[in-house]
């Protein structure tokens, strides 16, 4: 969020309470036009899931909509990385850098100004979902804020099970998040459901993709990769000394064999709340591991 004072060590006093009445009024705006927005909301879910797949850190990746800031839709930030991508979502006709009363190339020069003021590496991008928008958007890119400034295209549609059919970079973030082997076109809409609802179901404020994959492991732990491909040194222990007792890491789960007569896939993906829980379970038990004491807890 953009203060007051964070403007005038960059303006003078008259063009900071400018700049300032101007964001509280771009904010509220922002606000009402983003309730039920159908193109920032699916935009987001691919964040998500390409933040998943990128093995960014879970824990330290925060996701914030309409935030106090020239550009507002949708702000990531890695405060380890001192690095913060900022995108307006247009889903528009038309649109140009330079006209209006606050032209769009000023709102990407001004939210450049306060990150650098901050000492913050910052990305800005405009998303359109129109193609040929978007080849004229970069064709007229002010020379200005052309080093600090990407547009990019992601089409859009009426629902996620029609924005997997005609939107291949949605489509293949959600294939490799997928905890399923070449999932059906019904399994990717479900796991793109479960994210939106997951993100819709928080304040939109500094919202980790932890929590927001924790809530999606909450309504169906069967569809994500688990966040990690290998067990802790304890657990592979505990598990190792288990005779006839075998188990291998796939998409993030574990699945295991014992005396090729019996055998299934944990339902807890790994790193989720649920799987600590249930290896702290096994593991602080105080007794020696057997068959007959784990099958239990694979169930």
């Amino acid at each position: 969020m953009i203060t007051l004072d964070q403007l005038k060590a960059i303006y003078n006093d008259a063009e900071a309470d400018a700049h300032f009445a101007y964001l509280g009024n771009k904010h509220r705006g922002g606000v009402n036009n983003s309730k039920g927005n159908t193109f920032e909301n699916f935009f987001t879910v691919y964040q998500v899931a390409k933040s998943f797949n990128d093995d960014d850190d879970h824990e330290r990746t925060f996701l914030s909509s309409q935030v106090r800031a020239f550009i507002d839709d949708l702000v990531i930030e890695s405060p380890d990385k001192q690095l913060s991508k900022f995108f307006q979502i247009k889903d528009v006709q038309n649109l140009s850098w330079t006209t209006g009363d606050h032209p769009i190339q000023d709102d990407f020069e001004m939210q450049y100004n306060v990150c650098t003021q901050n000492g913050k590496d910052a990305e800005l991008y405009l998303t359109v979902s129109r193609t040929e928008l978007c080849d004229i958007l970069v064709a007229g890119l002010p020379e200005k804020i052309s080093t600090y400034t990407k547009v990019i295209h992601f089409g859009t549609a009426d629902s996620i099970n029609s924005l997997i059919r005609t939107n291949n970079d949605f489509k293949d973030e959600l294939v490799k998040m997928c905890a399923i082997s070449n999932p059906s076109s019904d399994t990717l809409d479900a796991l793109g459901t479960i994210v939106l609802g997951a993100w819709d179901g928080t304040n939109k404020t500094n919202v980790s993709i932890a929590h927001i994959l924790n809530k999606c492991y909450d309504e169906n732990p069967n569809y994500i990769k688990g966040f990690e491909n290998r067990v802790s040194e304890n657990l592979n222990r505990v598990l190792g000394s288990i005779n006839g007792f075998t188990f291998v890491v796939e998409h993030g789960y574990i699945v295991w064999n014992y005396l090729n007569s019996d055998k299934g896939i944990l339902q807890y993906a790994i790193g989720t709340r649920q799987y600590v829980q249930w290896e702290n379970d096994i593991t602080n038990s105080g007794a020696e591991i057997t068959f007959e004491i784990l099958e239990p807890f694979l169930s």
